[in-house]
């Protein structure tokens, strides 16, 4: 009796310890917390995001560019300029435009002055070489299309091609590129980004553009371009998507060119697709006593008079 008394009585000091502990241990585990964070709920309006694979998004990327042979566009340009000397960004006023595009390459862009409709500038390109009239400075530039020679003054490097490709982004080219599909969530939206790139024999992988669809609807939101050595040279965002004629297109379009150092925003007011435009609206002659600035090599041009155009391009 006596040793099963001894044996209950140290029985109860070890649960009388072990309870001591488990406070002990408690207490200083609530002072070793830094901070508390509660998980959020689920939003109860949160979006179902759609699915595709990335066939069926480069599907649908070339029902939409494959059905576009020519487009018609009205719309309103702001021009900026980043001035890395004096820490700023300069937006100049908005310009009205007008822009015919016909595949595989061409491009034609008159920009006029609001009020006066004074001609801003003037610039096509055939897809292999460009010309730029700016009537403010009297210069008329030309170069081929993958010239790297630039103006001094940074808006006079806006290049018609440039234009082209945010308004035509297009898949993979069939035996030179290839795609991959990564998906990435930001915030409370996510994305699809196809990934292109150029394969050349011999030559390592070069990534040439991501395309950004967002989930919701599966439409284009971003285009980012690359050079060689994988510096971003174009980043396009596009939103605003309507229906015109049946094609759906984005009315708001911004394109940053972060080494030219300007940038774009266009808000398309109008445009028709597939409409017949002649080969005459893409020409874009020196007109007399303007500067000729050769940046790409091309022979030398005799300024010509303006043919007699149509009004509104060309």
């Amino acid at each position: 009796m006596k040793f099963l008394a001894a044996r209950a009585s140290k029985t109860g000091r070890l649960a009388v310890l072990l309870l001591i502990l488990f406070l002990l241990v408690w207490g200083l585990s609530g002072c070793l917390v830094r901070r508390r964070e509660r998980i959020p709920a689920a939003a109860p309006s949160a979006p179902i995001w759609k699915t595709a694979s990335l066939n069926e998004l480069l599907e649908k990327l070339e029902s939409q560019t494959g059905a576009i042979q020519t487009q018609d566009i009205t719309a309103t340009i702001e021009p900026s300029v980043s001035s890395l000397d004096k820490g700023e960004i300069v937006h100049y006023r908005d310009v009205r435009t007008f822009i015919l595009i016909r595949k595989p390459a061409f491009i034609r862009m008159i920009g006029l002055y609001p009020v006066v409709q004074n001609k801003a500038f003037d610039m096509a390109s055939n897809g292999e070489t460009f010309q730029v009239y700016i009537p403010l400075k009297n210069r008329f530039i030309i170069g081929k299309n993958e010239t790297e020679k630039k103006s001094k003054s940074a808006i006079e490097n806006l290049r018609p091609q440039v234009i082209l490709q945010a308004l035509l982004f297009q898949g993979p080219e069939p035996g030179k590129e290839q795609a991959m599909l990564q998906s990435y969530s930001e915030g409370v939206n996510s994305y699809y980004i196809v990934h292109i790139v150029r394969t050349e024999p011999g030559q390592p992988l070069l990534l040439s553009r991501n395309i950004w669809f967002e989930r919701r609807n599966l439409t284009v939101v971003r285009l980012e371009m690359f050079d060689e050595a994988g510096d971003a040279v174009t980043d396009v965002r596009y939103s605003s998507y309507a229906d015109f004629s049946g094609i759906t297109y984005p009315r708001d379009i911004v394109v940053d060119r972060p080494k030219d150092l300007y940038g774009l925003h266009l808000v398309i007011t109008n445009v028709q697709f597939n409409q017949p435009i002649a080969d005459d609206k893409f020409l874009l002659d020196q007109p007399p006593q303007t500067e000729l600035i050769n940046l790409g090599g091309l022979p030398q041009l005799k300024a010509l008079p303006q043919r007699k155009r149509d009004s509104k391009v060309g």
